[in-house]
């Protein structure tokens, strides 16, 4: 019993390390830069204890954690988040981008404060082994005014 005890933790130790994502790519409002949209790295893989960043934001959401701190849309609508994450299981992390955004389906509709919020799953083999992403998901231009499949009206009351 205690080889095998010993056998597990050895192997857990083998496939646990850091392992870490990079997305750049454009937003669009209505064809326009979408300037200021808040993007977060989360994992929503049980990580643990040892996941750098793990406390959430602002932005409060259920079963993930958050391993690259908020970046936000340049003037023209450009982005480049990276981040890293330790990894203490067996299994590969469930990369996820969330997106923050005060984008509607009018051009001139807009509810304050409130925010769309969606996510994309980062596909695994865009996912780097190492602290320092050596792949890039590079999502192009994105057009946010269009309802996503699982987004969601965040207001701040």
């Amino acid at each position: 019993m205690k080889i095998l005890i010993l056998l597990i933790a050895i192997i857990q130790c083998i496939f646990a390390g850091e392992e870490s994502v990079r997305v750049i790519g454009r937003m669009l409002c209505h064809g326009k830069p979408a300037q200021f949209v808040e993007l977060q790295l989360v994992s929503e893989h049980p990580i643990g204890e040892n996941s750098h960043w793990s406390a959430l934001s602002k932005w409060q959401f259920s079963g993930g954690t958050k391993f690259a701190k908020d970046v936000f849309t340049d003037p023209d609508g450009y982005f480049d988040i990276s981040g890293y994450i330790y990894n203490s299981h067996w299994t590969p992390i469930d990369a996820r981008l969330y997106v923050w955004h005060t984008c509607m389906e009018k051009e001139y509709e807009l509810i304050d404060p409130c925010f769309n919020r969606f996510k994309l799953s980062i596909p695994r083999i865009k996912v780097s082994e190492g602290p320092l992403a050596d792949k890039t998901w590079n999502i192009g231009e994105f057009e946010l005014k269009e309802w996503k499949s699982g987004q969601s009206l965040w207001c701040n009351d």
